[in-house]
C-alpha cells in the first residue's frame, strides 16, 4: 500500500491538485468587520488541538492517505506567515475529555497576540459510514476553551475541521470570523493558511445546512411546505438555520443582475434558457458559484419548495461581470416522479430561483 501510494497518489502533480482542490472547498462562514484576510498583525496565537494533530485531517476516507504525510497545521502557517508576523502555538485543550491543565497558559497565549486563531473540531472518526452522533456541537470542553480564550479580548478567528455540519449556537457570536476547512487530506494546514492569509480567496458554498443546535434538525433547503407557512416556530431560537445550504463569502463582492428566460412559456417539448449577469464589485478578482433552484407550487404530488437543478462557478476578475446560463428541459428538469417510479410533467406554473431572484414560467 505505502508503495502504491508513493508510486502513484502521491506524486507532485497530485499532491498540487489535492491542495487546489481543498482551497476550493473551503467555506467563509463568517467575516464580521473584514477581519479576514489576517494582514498587519504583529503577533498571531494559534490555538486549538489540531495544531498539533496532522492525522485528524485527513478524514475518514482517507484511502491511501497517511498521517505522517499531512502538511501541519502548525508548519503551514509558520511558513505563511513567517515573513510578516510572529506565530506562537499553543494547543490549549484536547478533542474531548476534561483536562483543563492547558487554559491558563493558553490564556496568557491570547493575551500576547494581536489576534487569536483558534483550531477546532473533529476527530477523523467522529464522522463516515456508521458513525453517527447524538450531539453536534463541539465537545463541552472545546466550547468551554473558545468561551475562556474570548477573555484575551483579542479578534478571535475560529476555523473547523469537521465532517459534518456542526451546532454554534454557543460559540457563534464569540467569534468575529469563522472557515470551515472540513478535512483537507494530505495538504493539510496549507490551503486554509493561504486562506487566512488572503494569498486564496475563499470560494466554497455549503453542500449541506449548518442547524443553530442539534434540536433544530431536520432543517434543510429542499423541505415540503409545512401546514405552518413558516415552517413553525421555535420558542428559543430562530426558526431560520444558522448557516444555509449554498452559503459561503468571499474577499471580493459580487452583484447580480436581473434573472431573464429567453422565453415565459412552452410546451413539454420544447427548451429554453435562463441567465443571470454577475457582477464583481470588490477590488480583487474571486470566484462565485451560482445556483439554480426550481419549484413547482401546484403539483399533484407535494414537492419540496425549491429543488437544485443546476450549478455554475465561474472566476469574475475585479470590475468585471460573467453571463451564467442553465438550459432547460421541461421534461428533464420540471418534471417529478410519482409513486410507481413514472416520470411526469404538469401543465402549469413553475418559477426558476437564483437567491432572491425569481420568475415564472409558463408550461402547456
Amino acid at each position: 500500500m505505502a508503495c502504491l501510494a508513493d508510486q502513484r497518489l502521491l506524486l507532485p502533480q497530485n499532491r498540487e491538485l489535492a491542495e487546489r482542490l481543498a482551497e476550493e472547498s473551503i467555506v467563509l462562514l463568517k467575516n464580521e468587520g473584514g477581519l479576514l484576510p489576517l494582514q498587519g498583525q504583529r503577533t498571531i496565537a494559534v490555538l486549538g488541538p489540531i495544531v498539533d494533530a496532522p492525522g485528524e485531517l485527513l478524514g475518514s476516507w482517507s484511502g491511501h492517505g497517511r498521517g505522517e504525510e499531512v502538511y501541519p497545521v502548525r508548519d503551514a502557517l509558520t511558513e505563511e506567515f513567517g515573513g510578516t508576523s510572529q506565530v506562537i502555538f499553543h494547543a490549549g485543550c484536547p478533542f474531548d475529555g476534561d483536562d483543563r491543565s492547558g487554559f491558563a497558559s493558553a490564556l496568557e497565549t491570547a493575551r500576547e497576540a494581536d489576534v487569536v486563531v483558534l483550531f477546532m473540531g473533529e476527530r477523523r472518526g467522529w464522522s463516515g459510514e456508521n458513525a453517527s452522533r447524538s450531539c453536534i456541537e463541539l465537545p463541552e470542553i472545546q466550547e468551554e476553551f473558545i468561551m475562556e480564550m474570548q477573555k484575551a479580548g483579542k479578534p478571535m478567528v475560529l476555523v473547523l475541521s469537521s465532517g459534518r455540519p456542526l451546532a454554534l449556537q454557543r460559540v457563534e457570536p464569540l467569534c468575529d470570523a469563522i472557515v470551515e476547512m472540513w478535512q483537507p487530506g494530505v495538504p493539510g494546514g496549507r490551503p486554509v493558511a493561504g486562506v487566512l492569509s488572503g494569498r486564496v480567496n475563499p470560494s466554497g458554498k455549503l453542500s449541506v445546512t449548518f442547524p443553530r443546535t442539534t434540536g433544530q434538525i431536520p432543517v434543510y433547503y429542499n423541505r415540503r411546505q409545512s401546514s405552518r407557512p413558516r415552517q413553525g416556530l421555535y420558542q428559543d431560537i430562530p426558526s431560520t438555520p444558522l448557516y444555509e445550504f449554498g452559503h459561503g463569502l468571499s474577499y471580493t463582492s459580487f452583484e447580480y443582475g436581473d434573472l431573464k428566460l429567453s422565453r415565459e412559456s412552452v410546451t413539454g417539448g420544447e427548451t429554453l434558457t435562463a441567465e443571470i449577469s454577475v457582477t464583481n464589485t470588490g477590488e480583487r478578482d474571486g470566484a462565485e458559484t451560482v445556483h439554480w433552484f426550481i419549484s413547482d407550487p401546484a403539483c399533484r404530488i407535494t414537492r419540496p419548495l425549491r429543488e437544485l437543478k443546476h450549478f455554475e462557478k465561474q472566476v469574475i476578475p475585479a470590475g468585471e461581470t460573467r453571463v451564467f446560463r442553465f438550459g432547460i428541459d421541461p421534461a428533464r428538469d420540471l418534471s417529478f416522479v410519482d409513486s410507481d417510479g413514472n416520470r411526469f410533467l404538469e401543465p402549469g406554473d413553475y418559477y426558476i430561483m437564483v437567491k432572491d431572484r425569481k420568475v415564472r414560467l409558463q408550461v402547456y
